[in-house]
């Protein structure tokens, strides 16, 4: 007991003990008084009769001083020894409290310095069994497990004393403490672990004689659960329970920032491969096409150079063949730069760099490609415009190199707060179930940009073919979260027009 609070105990019951003495020290002094009284009224001899009144009253006013003095003194003793047992309960509250504090701050500094989801869920672990050291339980005597959904299983990916092949069993969460907790995103507890339906497939939870099975979420997000026992019975209160759920909420965090982290190295390491990609066909292109014209040119021009004294006439058709392989290289130069920086998609928009595109391919092509609904394009920002415009030009592409098509059509239109944009062609078509299935492990780059641009600005993607049926790339944008600012919000009409790119 703190030595202050014992001082204030002391010094009120010494101060009670000394009115009390006073008390009856007035009492005797009083009685004393009244037998003088009597004397000098009515005598000795009537005074005489009152004398052994009198000192029985004096006895017995001071017995009743010694009785309340013992009391005061036993009440004393009794006090101390309640406020030092209430003292101390609450020192350990407090320093259990401190203990748990400390450890959330510990876990919280963890998480702060590292992205490892292991390390902090094994720090979890450590933190509830603080719970048990508050009950005198060894530490030693801890079974735990952290369990992560995969495929719809929970599999254990922290453990303590888990033996044997318990590492590597999943269990579907349904039933038992794990199912109760999940389905009720609270914490729950069993004092028969060994017959729980799903706890006792593991050998390391057989022994206990309970365990209690804390939730991992955010929000209505479940990610696991956390199941903490131990093989002496316990009583978990409303603290402990408070600690777990802390525990499961620094859990879920740390998971939340591996699993961000994790898809920003993806999200890097694509964003390099796509470069790298874009660089090794750009270096394609520029060998296919302009450097084998201006090797060409170089060749023709040493040609007429060295015939130009023997026959002028032969010249001047070569050097009219130079300028028509000129002309051509500047043209896919031109075409080379405006797909790698299509300015007019800056400065016009949407429609008219679509327009710009779909002439450059009919041209260089010979399919008739047509635009409708051009004006649509500035539904978008300027933002989702230019992710548009990179998601159409790579089905546009796609349908150039493999569809076999004679005619390629692009609509813009807007439907229920959406714009939507559909690249059709009716070239030989393919079968689309992979792709529907799992576009990721087909292996196609431009595909699966396509379809992680959309995402980008909140779309979705959608391509239809069947064989000898031609191909349908829909692409779907939410306006209220890509649309343009509100000083030009101007929604045009949703009737297309009809621009021939061929002509």
């Amino acid at each position: 007991m703190d030595d202050s609070l014992g001082n204030t105990i002391d010094r009120e019951f010494t101060r009670t003990s000394r009115l009390i003495g006073v008390a009856i020290l007035a009492l005797v002094v009083l009685e004393v008084a009244v037998f003088a009284v009597v004397f000098a009224v009515f005598g000795a001899q009537v005074a005489g009769q009152w004398l052994p009144e009198l000192l029985l009253a004096v006895l017995f006013s001071l017995l009743i001083g010694a009785i309340a003095l013992n009391g005061l003194g036993r009440t004393r003793r009794a006090l101390v020894e309640d406020v030092g047992q209430a003292a101390a309960q609450e020192l350990r509250a407090l320093r259990s409290a401190n203990n748990r504090a400390q450890s959330l701050q510990r876990m919280a500094s963890t998480l702060s310095a590292t992205l490892s989801f292991e390390r902090v869920v094994e720090q979890s672990l450590d933190v509830c069994s603080l719970a048990l050291d508050e009950m005198g339980i060894p530490r030693a005597s801890l079974v735990g497990a952290v369990f992560l959904y995969e495929e719809g299983l929970l599999r254990p990916i922290a453990r303590r004393r888990f033996l044997g092949e318990d590492s590597q069993r999943v269990i579907a969460g349904k039933r038992g403490v794990v199912g109760a907790a999940l389905s009720r995103a609270e914490p729950a507890v069993t004092n028969n672990p060994a017959e729980d339906p799903e706890l006792r497939d593991y050998e390391a939870f057989r022994d206990c004689l309970t365990a209690v099975c804390v939730p991992l979420r955010a929000g209505f997000q479940l990610f696991g659960a956390m199941v903490i026992g131990t093989d002496t019975p316990v009583q978990f209160e409303e603290e402990h329970f408070d600690l777990f759920t802390a525990v499961g909420d620094q859990a879920v965090i740390a998971l939340q920032n591996a699993q961000l982290y994790q898809r920003l190295e993806a999200e890097k390491q694509r964003l390099i491969e796509a470069d790298e990609e874009a660089r090794k066909e750009l270096a394609r292109d520029l060998h296919d096409g302009p450097t084998q014209s201006i090797s060409a040119i170089a060749m023709r021009l040493n040609y007429a150079r060295t015939t130009i004294d023997q026959d002028p006439a032969r010249v001047k058709q070569e050097l009219a063949k130079v300028e028509a392989l000129a002309k051509k290289t500047s043209a896919e130069i031109r075409s080379m730069l405006f797909t790698l920086r299509p300015l007019v998609l800056e400065t016009q928009g949407l429609g008219a760099a679509m327009e710009a595109l779909l002439r450059r391919y009919s041209e260089s092509d010979g399919i008739e490609m047509r635009l409708v609904g051009a004006e649509n394009g500035n539904l978008l920002s300027k933002s989702a415009q230019m992710v548009v415009f990179a998601v159409l030009e790579e089905a546009l592409n796609n349908a150039r190199k493999y569809s076999k098509a004679t005619t390629i059509d692009v609509r813009f239109w807007q439907t229920e707060g959406l714009f939507v944009a559909a690249v059709s062609d009716n070239g030989v078509g393919f079968d689309t179930y992979d792709i529907n299935r799992d576009y990721s492990t087909r292996g196609s780059l431009g595909m699966v940009n396509m379809r992680e641009r959309a995402e980008r600005i909140d779309g979705s993607l959608r391509v239809e073919s069947s064989p000898d049926s031609g191909t349908t790339v829909t692409l779907v944008v939410p306006l209220d979260k890509q649309g343009p600012p509100a000083e030009g919000d101007e929604r045009l009409s949703d009737q297309p027009q009809l621009i021939d790119a061929g002509n």
